[in-house]
């Protein structure tokens, strides 16, 4: 049986922060409960026979602006249908202000076993610029009653976030490691068109956004938190296993407005229409990928190099055909400075991830 992973769209908000461009909104009860009725009837027309789910993620969105029955009824559903992995990790995504100690409570005797709060910064004041609803003493107090039930928790915070200084950045992971998150996100941040920071001018100085993620890497290696791929910190052995896949190329099914898929060599896309999801209308795009193909080598070029394992060149070879240190041995001994192999696999050094989107460029047949 093949390992599967299931990502569960929320596509609902408290409010719109000023960077996203996600399919997320406000939205009323009816059209909250609408969606999940939708959202169970596709679960359960899928065929889940050949499959262990090993793990599961409610993104978003905010998970946490919804009634916590709805996500402990998702998850009961699935169980119900699936084989499901003794050691399966179920994630969700928290927001600090929609977070109580009632949905703790919920998602624990549910099954989840790890949060993931969006932080992005601990200066209240940028908190404000970008359109987040809380603060940073919401989300230590949301970390203080999560830590009473559960040992996994993530956050995520954002690089090059308008007046960010390196200060914010330093004082941002220095308070996530006294809260004792086990996981940490960096992101840079990227200005979406039709987002209010895009109509607002805003432009982010990408040389400097380098510099605050340089800043960020450091600390954080000190405060013993790997990088495992390029934006993603973890202390040992508290890796997201559920991201893995999508970097390792392993199966998952999306369920929910706009979410995506991969399996038996097909990626699908649903629709980002809500109401169109609510009537019945889910897949709007499929396309094959054999695994044997330009497509799917590029992918695992390109993902893979992404993270701190990087490519193994054996599988490379047998699985896609292509004998990268035959058919890129000048390109490899120039980029020696950035790149490093060893025990049969390829991966950059730390150098490497400052121009990680050069490297993978250069690298590809």
């Amino acid at each position: 049986m093949n390992n599967l992973g299931i990502y569960i769209h929320v596509p609902f908000c408290n409010g719109k922060c000023y960077y996203c461009d996600f399919t997320s909104g406000l939205y009323s009860d009816d059209v909250k409960r609408e969606y999940f009725i939708a959202l169970s009837k596709e679960i359960s027309a899928f065929d889940f026979n050949g499959y262990i789910v090993d793990s599961i993620y409610f993104g978003g969105g905010t998970p946490t602006s919804v009634n916590e029955t709805y996500v402990s009824e998702i998850i009961s559903l699935i169980k119900s249908l699936s084989n499901l992995s003794k050691c399966c990790e179920i994630s969700i995504e928290c927001n600090p202000e929609s977070f109580t100690r009632a949905k703790a409570i919920v998602y624990k005797n549910s099954g989840i076993n790890r949060l993931s709060f969006g932080l992005q910064s601990a200066n209240d004041e940028i908190l404000k610029k970008i359109g987040r609803l809380h603060r940073a003493n919401d989300f230590v107090n949301s970390v203080k009653i999560a830590n009473d039930y559960f040992d996994n928790i993530s956050a995520d915070i954002m690089l090059g976030l308008p007046a960010q200084t390196k200060k914010d950045v330093l004082d941002t992971i220095t308070l996530l490691n006294d809260t004792e998150v086990k996981h940490i996100s960096a992101y840079g941040l990227k200005i979406e068109k039709g987002t209010p920071l895009e109509k607002s001018g805003f432009v982010v100085d990408e040389d400097y956004t380098a510099d605050l993620y340089d800043c960020a890497v450091k600390l954080l290696s000190q405060y013993g938190y790997k990088r495992y791929e390029v934006s993603n910190f973890a202390k040992p052995d508290f890796e997201c296993k559920h991201n893995i896949k999508y970097w390792s190329r392993e199966e998952y099914v999306g369920f929910g407005v706009s979410a995506h898929s991969f399996y038996n060599e097909k990626r699908k896309a649903n629709t980002p229409n809500i109401f169109e999801y609510i009537n019945g209308q889910t897949t709007i795009s499929e396309e094959i990928i054999k695994n044997n193909s330009m497509e799917s080598l590029e992918e695992y070029l390109f993902l893979g190099l992404r993270t701190s394992k990087g490519i193994n060149l054996k599988t490379l070879k047998e699985v896609y055909g292509y004998d990268l240190l035959k058919e890129k041995n000048n390109e490899i001994l120039n980029l020696r400075d950035f790149i490093e192999i060893e025990d049969n696999r390829i991966f950059l050094k730390d150098r490497g991830f400052y121009v990680m989107n050069e490297l993978i460029v250069r690298l590809m047949p």
